[in-house]
């Protein structure tokens, strides 16, 4: 019986696919669909900025929209534009509805060299001629009218309307030896002669590149180029039904591309990087500044804190400014000492420069407990360095009063010596500031004057806030001057002798804007 209901079914199914139904879930079906029409409906498009495109032609009767036109714009047209790095949806919309995505992700531009050797406008075509006994559709000469700078390559690339010979009619074959559209002799002949040679030969026209290139054109100079891209039996019209699409200039190291059909240029490398990234600032023997004294000071409780990469920065000669990263793996965190930080920087092309900054790390000990509970009481997290700087030098002038003391030890004794009994000689200022700043994270290195009359030496801080080096001297003076992030004018100014006159040609070069 069972066996009789399985038959049945098959019979039925088998006429229903007949008379062309499908016995399928609806739901599973329209899932499928809507599937398979959202993966065939999304493109992904990579540009950079500045560049441009266009949405598939044949779009008519359709709105563009971006989902953020401040990485990419498109116009009504369809033309999308990059503007800024980052990702973003250009959707097509139809009668309110969208059709179709495009996921745009905007690249950096490559950057341009300063200056070109040689530009469109100073390359010319002349003197066009039409055929040549080797086949190609023209020849022509290209001139280099910069005052300076050779033309590496020039490729003017071409759409032409050609005629190209259909099969010949088998009841009347031709001469296997001799080329449709030639003459015996390999000449090429016209569409007429042609004909008349057979007249069942017709022709179908079909558009097809043709390219004008040309190498090494000196500034001044003429090279003669012919247009490639012929083939045998094609027959080419005159270069004035010849419509240009694209120009590419190799100018030195630089390829410009011009698109006829956008009206825009675009700008790449025309040769491999093989140039690694320049890392400068301070780093090597910079990194130790004035009198051997290192600018980078860590603590190892705020290891996290840090920005290890601020003064460094690394330029590469086609990306332009590039990341800097710091591996701090030869740092011993536990133990105070001087190690090695390094940097390294990589280009798009995967070119990659290292380069080191020595760095001194403190393990935090009670003149650091002084300093902080100072700190707490003084300044705010959200304060500036320059804030910060300025609220020290009131405190450690508000508090300690100058006294004669000779007995220096390292300038974290000596400043704990200083904030506990709120007196001192420029030494213990200087030291104390030197606590002070440092431990909030502001740099600074010492100045001792130069040179030194009598044996009368002095000490202050050179501080780095607001992107320069400014004097920072805490010690009291008689004449009560507030010597607060001075430029060098300022202390000038306030003496023409010896007081404080230092090895400035030593020292990082100072900033010369008062604050």
């Amino acid at each position: 019986m069972k066996t009789e209901k399985k038959k049945i079914v098959a019979r039925t199914v088998a006429g229903l696919l007949l008379c062309g139904v499908v016995l399928t879930n609806p739901e599973a079906a329209q899932i499928r669909a809507k599937k398979k029409t959202a993966a065939s409906k999304s493109v992904s498009k990579t540009i950079k900025v500045g560049q441009r495109f266009r949405i598939k032609k044949g779009i008519t009767g359709a709105s563009f929209k971006s989902s953020n036109s401040v990485v990419a714009s498109v116009d009504e047209k369809g033309v999308v534009t990059g503007k800024k790095k980052g990702g973003v949806k250009i959707s097509v919309i139809r009668q309110g509805k969208k059709t179709k995505k495009y996921t745009v992700a905007v690249k950096k531009r490559a950057r341009k060299p300063e200056s070109l050797p040689v530009t469109f406008s100073e390359i010319a075509l002349e003197k066009a001629e039409e055929g040549s006994a080797e086949g190609f559709p023209w020849q022509m000469d290209i001139s280099n009218h910069a005052k300076k700078g050779t033309v590496k390559r020039i490729i003017y690339s071409y759409s032409v309307p050609v005629k190209i010979p259909m099969e010949v009619n088998p009841s009347e074959p031709a001469n296997p030896s001799q080329q449709p559209g030639t003459a015996a002799s390999g000449q090429a002949v016209s569409p007429g002669a042609a004909d008349a040679g057979n007249a069942e030969q017709q022709y179908e026209t079909v558009n097809r590149e043709v390219t004008l290139t040309a190498r090494d054109i000196k500034a001044g100079e003429t090279a003669g180029a012919v247009c490639s891209g012929a083939e045998d039996g094609a027959i080419y019209p005159g270069f004035s039904q010849a419509k240009l699409t694209e120009i590419k200039l190799y100018t030195g190291k630089a390829l410009y591309i011009y698109d006829a059909a956008e009206g825009s240029y675009q700008f790449k490398w025309g040769t491999k990087d093989k140039k690694a990234p320049v890392i400068t600032g301070y780093v090597r023997k910079k990194s130790a500044l004035g009198y051997n004294d290192i600018l980078r000071v860590y603590y190892s409780d705020r290891k996290k804190q840090y920005n290890f990469t601020r003064f460094v920065k690394a330029e590469d000669d086609r990306d332009g400014r590039v990341k800097v990263k710091a591996d701090t793996s030869k740092i011993n965190w536990k133990k105070s000492g001087v190690y090695k930080l390094w940097f390294s920087a990589s280009d798009r092309a995967g070119n990659k420069s290292r380069t080191w900054a020595k760095v001194r790390v403190y393990v935090p000990g009670t003149a650091e407990s002084a300093a902080d509970s100072i700190l707490r009481s003084i300044t705010r997290k959200n304060w500036s360095d320059e804030q910060k700087a300025r609220a020290i030098y009131r405190y450690i002038r508000g508090h300690c009063s100058y006294i004669s003391h000779t007995a220096h030890g390292h300038w974290r004794t000596s400043a704990l010596h200083g904030l506990r009994y709120h007196s001192g000689d420029c030494y213990i200022f200087y030291a104390m500031s030197r606590l002070l700043l440092t431990r909030a994270g502001i740099p600074n290195i010492i100045v001792k004057r130069y040179p030194v009359p009598g044996g009368m030496t002095h000490y202050w801080n050179l501080t780095y806030v607001r992107g320069g080096w400014y004097h920072f001297d805490t010690t009291p003076r008689s004449r009560n001057a507030n010597f607060c992030l001075w430029t060098d004018a300022q202390l000038w100014s306030y003496s023409t002798g010896y007081v404080f006159q230092f090895k400035r040609n030593i020292f990082p070069k100072r900033a010369s804007k008062r604050l």
